[in-house]
């Protein structure tokens, strides 16, 4: 279709929409469903993504290998299914069941994400997995004797458990990145229902948590609006030390000299560039600092980072390779929130420069999808990210994950006494 032919449609399109009633409930959700069917499966690139991304005639405009990562029959059957039950079926549940239905392939990159606000109910609680389990993170400040604490339970179920049932509705490739994603599933209601940890009719949850060597406790959970809470973690309830990679949570990048350790910490934190400041610039000035002071051992902490363009970290790596002094001293700390072109940054760090890689195994496999590209369903609003195309990063196999050389794992105790055990671990290596 001409360009011109184009807007001359869509001018008809929204004018005999405007003119009529708007759709039903039902009929909305049919068409985003056939909306989400014709993407996902096989995709549909107009005049304004063509604009956008000019390459696109190179990586399809649909999930890659959408027939070998999904039995297509059943694909298409739930979809009808959805269809059909449009009037009966709640917004949460039809979500829910594309949730389901995109994460079967298990691909990290490919989901459909989970709104922070309706049609979903949220907690005021944040959650994290630790070596001992389940514990609470952070809540809002009526919930504040939680924090700090073991989860034993969510309402009927122990954590693993539950961690099982939810597990279908999320986008994972290996166990470190379901533990990392599942808590923005765990503490909402509707997903607490369909994995059976509440009972019919109930709104509300019963946490039953302990502290080290304390007796068990209680505290029930009521849902209301993320936009009004107030959230606290344990650094404030508890006032724990902070860690220094806690420091500056928010930036893409920031570095520090440890002067006793002649350590220069450099967390990087996005791939991708700071509009306050472009990456090269930050780099230029790190190696500066590094020249003009005795540096035994450069840090550089990933263990932050999703993701972006892998390519931004080369300038700072091709300068620490240039440097006899800097090149073969370099750590990496890894973890499970590791991914992406965070994670083939790791790999491209340890391949030039023998860097040696501490702490977790990261949150996805080496050889898998991305080029990642998205779409909204038109009256639902659902995000729907789906992955272009495959790469692959290691030759000689097929690793479920990049595991660290020094493994050092994170602990509720270390993280309520302020320690870091993955720095502590890279500053006891000692290299020739």
């Amino acid at each position: 279709m001409r360009p011109t032919a184009f807007l001359f449609w869509l001018a008809t399109a929204l004018c005999c929409r405007a003119a009529g009633p708007a759709p039903d409930r039902a009929t909305r959700w049919r068409e985003d469903l056939v909306f989400f069917e014709r993407h996902f499966t096989t995709g549909h690139c107009g005049p304004k993504q063509m604009i956008q991304f000019p390459l696109t005639w190179v990586f399809p405009c649909h999930q890659a290998d959408f027939t070998k990562l999904y039995d297509a029959a059943a694909f298409h059957a739930e979809i009808a299914a959805l269809e059909a039950g449009a009037g009966e079926l709640s917004d949460a549940e039809i979500s829910l069941r594309l949730m389901k239905l995109v994460a079967r392939a298990h691909v990290g990159h490919t989901f459909v994400g989970m709104p922070r606000f309706a049609p979903f109910h949220r907690l005021p609680v944040q959650l994290g997995w630790f070596a001992e389990g389940l514990a609470v993170t952070g809540a809002d400040p009526q919930y504040a004797k939680a924090i700090g604490a073991r989860v034993l339970r969510v309402g009927r179920l122990e954590p693993d458990a539950l961690l099982a049932a939810a597990a279908p509705y999320i986008s994972y490739e290996n166990d470190a990145w379901l533990r990392t994603a599942s808590p923005n599933h765990l503490s909402v209601v509707e997903v607490l229902a369909a994995a059976g940890a509440m009972a019919a009719g109930r709104s509300d949850v019963d946490f039953t948590l302990a502290r080290p060597g304390g007796a068990a406790f209680t505290v029930t959970v009521a849902p209301g609006n993320p936009q009004s809470w107030k959230m606290v973690g344990a650094g404030e309830v508890l006032h724990i030390p902070t860690p220094l990679y806690r420091k500056n949570p928010d930036r893409y990048y920031w570095y520090e000299y440890l002067a006793e350790a002649k350590t220069l910490y450099i967390q990087y934190n996005r791939c991708a560039n700071d509009p306050k400041q472009r990456f090269g610039d930050f780099a230029r000035g790190v190696l500066a600092f590094a020249d003009a002071h005795p540096v035994a051992r450069t840090v550089i902490d990933l263990r932050f980072n999703g993701g972006g363009n892998s390519l931004i970290l080369h300038s700072l790596q091709s300068g620490l390779k240039a440097r006899a002094a800097l090149r073969d001293h370099v750590f990496v700390l890894i973890g499970p929130g590791t991914f992406s072109a965070a994670q083939d940054n790791a790999i491209e760090l340890r391949r030039e420069l023998h860097a040696t890689l501490v702490g977790e195994a990261t949150g996805e496999r080496p050889n898998g999808y991305g080029e990642v590209k998205w779409f909204r369903l038109p009256h639902a609003r659902l995000f729907v990210q789906y992955s272009t195309r495959y790469q692959r990063m290691v030759k000689d196999g097929d690793p479920s994950a990049l595991e660290p050389d020094v493994r050092a794992a994170r602990t509720l105790e270390d993280a309520l006494a302020g320690r870091d055990a993955a720095l502590e671990a890279a500053m006891r290596q000692i290299k020739p």
